[in-house]
């Protein structure tokens, strides 16, 4: 994901030590996304120190228990800002190393918000504990399994409470072979019909697969992990049986979805496809109707190759 055009790792795609993390949580209520009245701040912990959310948590309060060791904290996130009610600052991420900027909880959008772990700079937090507060130095640096604990006020009237999340920081994965690796990927639309005036996540799942013999499972699982990246999507309509209008029309570009296509654990992409957006779209008039036959193409980077998968079709209907 990219927030104010940084290029973020999310923590299900095999985030390193070095990398830009994004720690990025939806907040759903009733089958839908929801923004939480307050949340006061992130809080990481190891997981490899032998202990768990439940033993950090206060069962008689359901909040980060008042007695903790300081020593176990190792990252704090304090919020960016606090409007009046759920808002909290706008994505405003800034890499240089400013802690007012880098130490924050950013609203991406309803019910997505996101922190970042950003292990290319000196990054700290403040953390508040019995009543006085001292400064947290980045301790999530390792390669190691984590939790991360958000403490929110789901309305303006109810109590804090603690929820619970897991990430895991690895080394990055460094080795050598004899000869040019042979990648090649596969790509399938899940979504095939979609209803007019509906907002869906269009998915695309993808199969990586290596030609060489002889490498070793692991290195294959890291590739069959998380191997893309720059995702991009384009979106057309196509007209059938008409000699007056366009064959194809532009809906999106790659342009325009460069940085909005989330890729998952297990390099599937997903972009959020609106499409009650269609009837105002500014080439509509060359539709043919909103309804029909749609093309979707995919491009990204796997490896020092840039793919373009075949064109994969879709009914709006």
């Amino acid at each position: 994901m990219q927030l104010n055009g940084v290029s973020l790792v999310d923590r299900n795609s095999r985030p390193g030590v070095l990398q830009k993390v994004a720690l990025r949580t939806f907040f759903v209520n009733n089958g839908e996304y929801f923004d939480p009245y307050d949340i006061s701040g992130v809080t990481i912990f190891d997981r490899l120190a032998n202990i768990s959310p439940s033993t950090v948590i206060d069962t008689s309060t359901g909040l980060i228990t008042s007695g903790l060791p300081s020593s176990l904290i190792l990252m704090h996130f304090g919020a960016s800002a606090n409007d009046s009610g759920a808002a909290l600052a706008p994505s405003s991420y800034d890499p240089t190393g400013n802690v007012a900027s880098t130490s924050g909880i950013y609203r991406v959008a309803k019910g997505e918000y996101v922190c970042v772990l950003d292990g290319t700079i000196a990054l700290s937090g403040y953390y508040n504990l019995n009543g006085s507060g001292f400064a947290v130095a980045n301790g999530a640096s390792a390669a190691s399994d984590y939790f991360d604990i958000w403490t929110v006020k789901m309305v303006s009237n109810s109590d804090y409470q603690a929820m619970a999340n897991e990430f895991s920081l690895y080394r990055d994965t460094i080795f050598t072979y004899t000869e040019p690796l042979l990648l090649t990927a596969s790509n399938r639309l899940i979504n095939k019909h979609i209803r007019l005036d509906s907002i869906v996540d269009l998915q695309v799942t993808t199969d990586v697969n290596i030609g060489n013999r002889t490498i070793d499972e692991s290195l294959r699982n890291v590739f069959k992990d998380a191997a893309i990246t720059s995702a991009m999507f384009k979106i057309e309509k196509i007209n059938e049986d008409t000699m007056t209008l366009p064959s194809r029309v532009e809906v999106s570009s790659f342009a325009t979805t460069s940085g909005l296509v989330d890729v998952t654990d297990g390099n599937t992409l997903v972009l959020l496809f609106d499409t009650t957006k269609l009837a105002t779209h500014p080439s509509v008039a060359n539709f043919g109707g909103l309804t029909g036959t749609y093309c979707l193409t995919c491009k990204y980077n796997l490896l020092n190759q840039t793919i373009v998968t075949q064109p994969m079709y879709f009914i709006i209907s």
